[in-house]
């Protein structure tokens, strides 16, 4: 079962951070988002029937921004990676 107060407190710093006007707002809104999808991982479709339509979005918005994340991750550095551990 989802710990809804540990949501709630991921939920805040995600928000409080979304400007991301300095890196260590940045940093702590990429971090927020990722502890966020450790907290919402395990959630069944029978856990989210029962949860406040509140609570559903922010799994929800969590989620897609974990997603949006790692593409952009990805795009970023993945030639880089994919160049780093190449072998001769």
């Amino acid at each position: 079962m989802i710990n809804i107060d540990e949501l709630n407190k991921t939920w805040s710093t995600i928000i409080k951070n979304q400007d991301r006007n300095n890196d260590n707002q940045t940093i702590n809104f990429i971090t927020a988002i990722q502890h966020g999808k450790a907290i919402v991982s395990e959630v069944t479709p029978s856990e989210l029937l029962q949860m406040d339509i509140e609570d559903v979005k922010k799994i929800s918005i969590i989620n897609e921004l974990f997603d949006m994340i790692s593409d952009a991750q990805e795009k970023s550095f993945g030639d880089i990676v994919k160049k780093a551990l190449k072998k001769d």
